[in-house]
């Protein structure tokens, strides 16, 4: 499990202040060993450059041009099918579920990046096949690719994935308790992670797992089919599948999220693909409930008998949209209820706030070792801050 730390979830629970260099202090003994305090005189620069550089990225962050005001457009089918009243209370009291497909990561000609890697993959391998169709590798490919599938999800992946991420970065601005993932690749939780949002993050990996409940303020990101960016294990056979449908555990919490949740919404999934459906009965969609809403997200080009067979046995409705138009709504309406999370200046107030409690820590020990190990957790936020810097300045 993967965690990471801020309780930031919206404007309306963000303390701002103003970040100073000057209020970070590292008091600093006078009768020490002149090791440590040469330790606690170094952590103390690196503190103030920090500080430093968190106060100008602040500036930055709230001087950024704002948005256009948003216009909702009228009589439109597509927007008034989603129902925004009943979407937000049920976001609001924790009862919506977001389920992202993989159908998001596209390149700039819309081609999906999962299906160039895996065609391509098989190029270059003779004894294995790419069946398009079924969506799998022929059988027993599984270890043949494994380190390919590792080192792409890994490394080069994240450099492509630009659309998705994009997307991601979005979503994550609204305050889902609970989004599932059926990709191979683990970009929500990098998202969260580099955005310093508090969360819980578990992959699938053939094991019984459990989770702590959820709440907006650390919601769980559940790779439900595995994580390929971290060991290149994930769904990619026949057979592959058929041990998963027989071993399957979904941890009590997430099952039980899904089963109280009262709004479904799919972004990213291709429903013409037997596996998807097959999966909405192991998710225990065929169960109907009253006053539910699922509804899928994307351009409608699923063939009329499978939307037929979607709406009935599982009561979705297709939402013929595009996903950033959608997106686009769905911020709107939620910073209308005051629940859009601000991304940029929960990761700046949040580090500062870790500095500030990390200062502290460092100005009363006496203890080299134990100061070395504080070291260590300033060089992980310098290496986050950095990391930001470098996205908001590009």
């Amino acid at each position: 499990m993967t965690v990471s730390t801020s309780n930031i979830t919206g404007d309306s629970n963000l303390v701002l202040q103003n970040i100073n260099a000057r209020d970070i202090t590292l008091i600093i003994g006078k009768d020490l060993p002149i090791e440590i305090k040469q330790q606690k005189e170094s952590m103390n620069v690196k503190f103030k450059e920090l500080a430093e550089t968190l106060a100008q990225l602040d500036e930055k962050v709230k001087s950024a041009p704002r948005p256009e005001p948003f216009v909702p457009p009228e009589n439109d089918p597509a927007y008034e099918g989603i129902r925004w009243r009943r979407l937000l209370q049920a976001l609001r009291h924790q009862g919506c579920v977001l389920f992202i497909g993989p159908e998001i990561s596209v390149d700039s000609q819309g081609k999906s990046l999962h299906h160039e890697f895996y065609v391509d993959l098989a190029k270059d391998y003779s004894e294995i096949e790419y069946m398009e169709n079924e969506g799998y590798f022929s059988p027993e490919s599984d270890e043949i690719i494994l380190y390919d599938v590792l080192d792409f999800y890994s490394k080069e992946f994240p450099r492509k994935n630009n659309t998705g991420r994009k997307i991601l970065e979005q979503l994550a601005q609204v305050p889902f308790s609970l989004i599932i993932s059926l990709c191979p690749d683990d970009t929500i939780h990098r998202v969260f992670t580099d955005f310093d949002l508090n969360h819980q993050f578990i992959a699938f990996n053939g094991t019984r797992q459990e989770v702590d409940p959820m709440t907006p303020e650390r919601p769980v990101v559940y790779n439900i089919l595995g994580n390929a960016a971290s060991n290149g294990r994930y769904l990619f056979t026949h057979e592959n599948f058929y041990h998963y449908l027989n071993k399957v555990y979904i941890p009590a919490e997430i099952k039980k999220k899904i089963q109280d949740a009262t709004h479904y919404v799919f972004i990213g999934f291709d429903f013409n693909k037997w596996y998807n459906r097959l999966l909405l009965f192991i998710l225990e969609f065929e169960q109907k409930k009253s006053g539910a809403h699922r509804m899928t997200i994307g351009k409608k080009d699923v063939k009329e008998d499978i939307e037929k067979f979607i709406s009935k046995q599982f009561n979705i409705t297709f939402v013929d949209n595009d996903y950033s138009q959608f997106i686009q709504w769905l911020i709107h309406n939620v910073n209308e209820e005051g629940m859009l999370r601000n991304l940029n200046q929960g990761f700046v107030q949040n580090n500062f706030l870790k500095l500030k409690s990390l200062s502290a820590r460092v100005g009363a020990e006496d203890n080299l070792d134990e100061l070395l190990k504080l070291e260590s957790q300033v060089g992980e936020i310098a290496a986050g801050i950095l990391k930001f810097q470098q996205k908001i300045t590009t």
